[in-house]
């Protein structure tokens, strides 16, 4: 079974302000779930001519499942895959992957669930791009 949500909006700052804040989102003190960001991987894409920035991150979060949730789950994980312990663990691991292009203005995003692989997968994409909408760019 997936889920896809599809959000379009429209932020009210300039293209570099906008790519600025996310790539400095996390950690911060206002999301205390997440613990860590690492960049593992930062280069510009062979065709330097393109000026395009590679970067991966890693991220480490606190585990939220609730912990009525992970008994549930835990019930379901030994019926169907003999294993209890993975809901256990105090945190998961996020992997994203960005792609800046800074001559056509825009970003794209591409994150993923390290954790749990096995058993479920989330993935999300984002790109980021000026818009006519955006008074500011």
């Amino acid at each position: 079974m997936g889920v896809t949500v599809d959000v379009h909006q429209v932020y009210k700052y300039p293209f570099e302000q906008v790519v600025s804040s996310f790539l400095r989102k996390y950690p911060n003190p206002m999301d205390k779930n997440v613990l860590s960001v690492k960049i593992v991987e930062e280069k510009r894409v062979p065709d330097v001519s393109t000026g395009i920035i590679y970067r991966k991150r890693i991220a480490v979060c606190q585990n939220v499942i609730p912990e009525i949730l992970r008994k549930i789950l835990s019930i379901l994980v030994v019926l169907y895959w003999k294993k209890v312990s993975i809901l256990k663990i105090p945190s998961i691991q996020l992997e994203e992957e960005s792609w800046l292009n800074p001559q056509e203005r825009s970003m794209a995003i591409r994150s993923h669930c390290l954790t749990w692989t096995q058993y479920a997968s989330m993935k999300e994409e984002s790109v980021f791009r000026e818009s006519v909408e955006n008074p500011n760019w």
